[in-house]
């Protein structure tokens, strides 16, 4: 153990002794370094090299501020190269291609410390209240492979109109309806109506137009409007049964592009089958009904347009005449327009087994005052099972 520790003891000494030699013999030595600076042919130290270098001189977003609505904008970025070799530039695919009309580079080469314009055009098609669109410049800048340039602003109305359609639903043959949109303006000077029409051969001559001026709390619902109209909207009598659809197109002084509002409704029969299980062309649908406890169901007639109170509705005939019957009740006048006769169809307890479907449905014939609508056959489908 002793002979361990005065070893240990010796090896210290000795790599202490080393160290102070070491320092004694070389410490005032220096190292040999290159020092030689390399210059340029003239005289001054060499640059490193940074390559092509795109600056876009006047902001890559620009701001129109505020245009009109469908008005056409131009405007010129200015890119300069400054870099220390060729800088290439390329437009890329905008992000609207109807609203962007021109997006192109005027210099696609461009030499160290020479600057360039990329060219952009624009529609403002849009119906937000701002604007907003861009596109890519491509380079050959090792840091700047794409630049996005984009365009913003707040979008003007000259004239609009507070809404894009009309709907008129339920109308009957017989019967007339009105409805409105309002026409806003936003500049000074008066609002005139040069032209307006329907585009439907079918359904333009039951429609028509008028236009006066807005009231002031009318003019009010748009703070920025200076003036406007009311377009009046009238369906007359006479429109065949089904869905409509036409579209009013209106041209002003105030707008080139003209002004467009669909008139979307449906004409309804003066009579409907109406209830539970009623399906479309008056059919019921009951189902299968158990033999001992057969089933009672009650529906509605709905009797509306003009005629309403002066139509009178009886039973006229039901089939088959065993085990089948229909009750009709009292009217109910429990809106203004419309009148609602109560029918209870009925399957005893007992009634024989059989189908009631296609080509064979029960029916409950009705016969009316109407002058246009004499008859109502209401089918019943139905199963009775044992």
């Amino acid at each position: 153990m002793k002979a361990t520790v005065l070893s240990l003891i010796a090896l210290v000494l000795g790599i202490a002794t080393g160290i102070a030699w070491t320092r004694q013999e070389f410490g005032h030595e220096a190292l040999p370094v290159d020092l030689t600076v390399t210059t340029s042919p003239g005289g001054g130290p060499v640059k490193a090299k940074i390559g092509p270098k795109a600056t876009i001189v006047n902001s890559e977003r620009h701001d129109f501020g505020a245009m009109d609505r469908n008005a056409h904008g131009k405007h010129a970025y200015i890119v300069r190269n400054d870099g220390d070799a060729p800088l290439t530039l390329e437009t890329g695919q905008p992000s609207c291609g109807v609203c962007i009309k021109v997006f192109a580079v005027a210099k696609p080469t461009l030499a160290p410390g020479e600057q360039t314009e990329v060219h952009i055009e624009w529609d403002v098609k849009t119906g937000d209240a701002k604007f907003e669109q861009s596109g890519p410049l491509k380079t050959n800048d090792p840091l700047r492979p794409s630049i996005h340039l984009s365009l913003t602003g707040q979008v003007i109305d000259n004239v609009r109109v507070d809404r894009p359609d009309v709907h008129f639903h339920n109308l009957s043959p017989s019967e007339s309806a009105t409805g409105s949109v309002n026409i806003y303006a936003f500049h000074e000077g008066e609002l005139k109506i040069e032209s307006s029409g329907f585009t439907n051969p079918r359904t333009y001559k039951f429609l028509d137009v008028k236009f006066e001026p807005l009231s002031e709390a009318e003019l009010a619902r748009e703070p920025k409007a200076k003036t406007g109209l009311k377009a009046t909207i009238d369906v007359k009598p006479g429109l065949p049964q089904g869905d409509f659809e036409d579209t009013l197109t209106i041209t002003t002084n105030q707008s080139d592009e003209p002004l467009t509002v669909k008139v979307i409704g449906n004409i309804a029969s003066d009579i409907l089958v109406m209830g539970p299980n009623v399906r479309e062309k008056n059919l019921v649908i009951l189902g299968a009904i158990a033999q001992g406890t057969g089933k009672k169901h009650t529906i509605y007639l709905i009797v509306k347009g003009p005629h309403r109170e002066e139509t009178n509705v009886a039973i006229d005939s039901v089939e088959p005449a065993k085990d089948f019957s229909a009750t009709l009740g009292e009217p109910i006048h429990d809106t203004a327009k419309t009148v609602r006769y109560p029918i209870t169809i009925e399957i005893p307890p007992g009634a024989a087994p059989g189908t009631y479907g296609d080509g064979s449905y029960a029916h409950v014939r009705l016969k009316t005052t109407h002058p246009e609508i004499k008859e109502v056959d209401i089918r019943v489908r139905y199963v009775v099972r044992e």
